[in-house]
């Protein structure tokens, strides 16, 4: 008995460590749906929240709309982009509630449980690649089998490579779910500018694997992929600055 509990604290303890960062970036996000008939409504109500509330450093927001999508058509707001103690030093300002109850609450829907509530993602710089902020996004998010974060985190970093060393024109950031969820949930957002950056590049990811990695990697990762992951979802994202403040 012993022996197992010392070995499942010494995985704990490496996967800790695996993700560890001096200084984390969270974000903190809650999804938002409007009800049929009320998006100028909330889309309003927005416009004047954001005005009176999150002008402010440290109280910007970020709001999308997803296009595609189980969520199509709902909103994500976005605030943070710092660390943990970020959200300790926050304090709401005076009116916030009250004018998020009278301008925005009477026009949003409830949304499934799985997407209620406050969420927080903490971005995993050292799997990411050359991320800058774009008009449009393709997220896609995967659902990690409990305990199978270091074989994810392995597929992941090969890919990042690959990427490096041909000159990927790729852009992406990697997130995992922190907390309000399922925190082995993992999301790669991909930068995008149009929805013709969706057709397949002139050479595909899998052969550049194959190249740096050399010839099979991509196989073994695929058979990887199917034994730790058990969900993916797709949806993209598109930016709304007229209902953001964050630059």
């Amino acid at each position: 008995m012993f022996k197992r509990t010392l070995a499942t604290a010494i995985v704990l303890l490496w996967c800790g460590a695996l993700y560890a960062q001096d200084k984390p970036t969270i974000y903190r996000g809650v999804y938002i749906k409007a009800k049929a008939g009320m998006v100028q409504k909330v889309e309003d109500g927005f416009k004047d929240h954001n005005k009176k509330f999150h002008k402010k450093k440290g109280l910007e927001v970020t709001t999308f709309q997803m296009m595609s999508g189980p969520k199509m058509g709902w909103y994500l707001r976005i605030m943070g982009g710092a660390d943990w103690e970020n959200f300790d030093k926050y304090t709401e300002p005076a009116g916030d509630a009250e004018h998020w109850a009278k301008y925005i609450t009477p026009y949003i829907d409830e949304v499934p449980m799985q997407f209620a509530g406050q969420f927080y993602a903490r971005l995993l710089s050292d799997l990411s690649y050359n991320y800058e902020r774009t008009s449009m996004s393709r997220v896609l998010t995967d659902d990690v089998r409990p305990g199978m974060g270091g074989k994810y985190y392995s597929i992941l970093s090969k890919a990042k490579e690959a990427e490096e060393k041909t000159d990927g024109e790729v852009r992406y950031a990697v997130y995992t779910l922190a907390d309000g969820g399922n925190v082995s949930q993992y999301s790669i957002i991909y930068a995008i500018d149009s929805w013709s950056d969706l057709n397949p590049r002139s050479t595909g990811l899998g052969k550049r694997i194959n190249e740096v990695h050399g010839e099979g990697t991509l196989s073994e990762m695929w058979k990887q992929f199917s034994e730790v992951v058990t969900k993916r979802t797709s949806e993209v994202r598109l930016r709304r600055p007229d209902l953001s403040t964050m630059k």
